[in-house]
């Protein structure tokens, strides 16, 4: 996903918009979204058109360009930089705090490394450090929380039993780093699964959608909060309290937290008869929620866990509101070590009888339909995958009387 992150067309397309939305304010925030999409690009001031850049111009550019995140944005790296803080007030974008040593020495995590013809290899302790990624990875603006993962994470039970973001994203595994070296027992995989995917053609596209797979099916359950009795009585609304479990280091889900969608899909059915449908997509493939159904009827049970932003006309989402202008936000994430109780009113007709199928879904994907569609990137909807996060299943016995 490092090698993908300058090609990645959602991002060229939020790069120039907000390119274009900063100059009709008269403020040029120049490299501010190149400096971690590809820092060589920033480095060498290499995009002279921030407004019109596109897929076709990132390809003249050299390969050490086009490789995004490159092998050599982190490992010529000899710092732990800060977090970072960029000032609309003041002006301040270009603040990414990138020290490359463009030498012939690498650095990394191996105290013993084997020589090779190509570079020198030298012991590094900060390559397993969370702090290691917080540049690009932890972003406020004026203060204001826009990405905040390693602040998250900064004094949690993970911190303090030594898990940091390697330790998920970058997994251990046995082998040899170079050929004929010795087998070791703490080399890193540089997958570096999260929760994007390649929503284009692009080399271990398929191999990454199952590493994110893997990682989203032990980052939150489901269950419910009391125990379901065995019989219920027709003629009630029965009420169905489920919690929500985070059991990933960070809050679930982390990152730009307001464009990304986790959400419970829950059915209650008896034989042929729906009692609930909550959770569903529509013929557009968007979730009901205050974007395609502001008032909140066709789907007034639905329980999304994001954030949403708020300006000071009051005005929210998406589409409108951005950290630029936000002044306040609502935060429905899985917090650290936490979790959120929903609950659902299931009505029971009276007269009916059998069992009754509850089935529930945590569901998660990287974008709604109706933002690809406002980026102009309607091609790329069918690419974006759902993934299941977690199932949950319960049989109830319904009595007539």
């Amino acid at each position: 996903m490092h090698a993908y992150s300058i090609m990645d067309p959602v991002w060229i397309s939020l790069q120039n918009k907000q390119q274009v939305h900063n100059l009709a304010n008269g403020v040029e925030i120049g490299d501010f979204c190149v400096q971690c999409h590809s820092p060589v690009a920033a480095l060498t001031d290499l995009v002279e058109n921030h407004t019109e850049l596109s897929a076709e111009v990132i390809n003249t550019f050299p390969p050490q360009v086009k490789e995004g995140v490159t092998c050599d944005a982190c490992h010529l790296t000899t710092h732990l930089p800060d977090p970072t803080n960029i000032s609309i007030v003041n002006h301040d974008y270009e603040t990414v705090d990138f020290k490359l040593y463009s030498g012939d020495t690498r650095y990394g995590i191996l105290d013993d490394p084997i020589d090779n013809d190509f570079h020198n290899s030298v012991y590094h302790p900060g390559y397993d450090k969370s702090e290691f990624c917080q540049n690009c990875h932890n972003l406020t603006v004026d203060e204001r929380n826009a990405e905040i993962t390693q602040f998250e994470w900064e004094g949690t039970a993970f911190q303090a039993m030594g898990m940091e973001c390697q330790s998920c994203h970058m997994p251990t595994y046995a082998g040899q780093a170079t050929v004929d070296g010795p087998e070791r027992d703490n080399l890193h995989r540089h997958f570096f699964p999260g929760i994007d995917e390649a929503l284009i053609d692009f080399p271990g596209k398929t191999e990454q959608r199952q590493a994110i797979e893997d990682l989203l099916q032990s980052a939150a359950e489901i269950n419910f909060f009391d125990t379901p009795p065995d019989t219920i009585t027709a003629g009630i609304v029965w009420n169905a309290k489920l919690i929500v479990s985070n059991n990933t280091g960070h809050n679930f889900p982390s990152g730009t937290t307001f464009p990304r969608q986790l959400w419970i899909e829950l059915i209650a059915t008896i034989g042929n008869d729906t009692l609930l449908a909550s959770g569903r997509l529509n013929a557009d493939g968007n979730l009901l929620d205050f974007y395609t159904d502001p008032g909140n009827e066709l789907d007034p049970q639905l329980h999304m866990f994001n954030t949403i932003l708020f300006n000071a006309e009051g005005d929210s989402g998406l589409l409108v509101v951005s950290i630029e202008n936000m002044v306040a936000m609502t935060d429905r994430t899985l917090p650290v070590s936490g979790s959120r109780t929903v609950n659902y009113s299931i009505n029971i007709p009276a007269g009916i009888a059998g069992e009754l199928l509850v089935s529930a879904r945590l569901r998660f994907r990287s974008f709604p339909p109706f933002y690809l569609r406002h980026l102009n990137l309607e091609s790329l909807i069918g690419n974006v995958n759902i993934f299941d996060v977690d199932i949950l299943t319960e049989m109830i016995y319904v009595s007539s009387s």
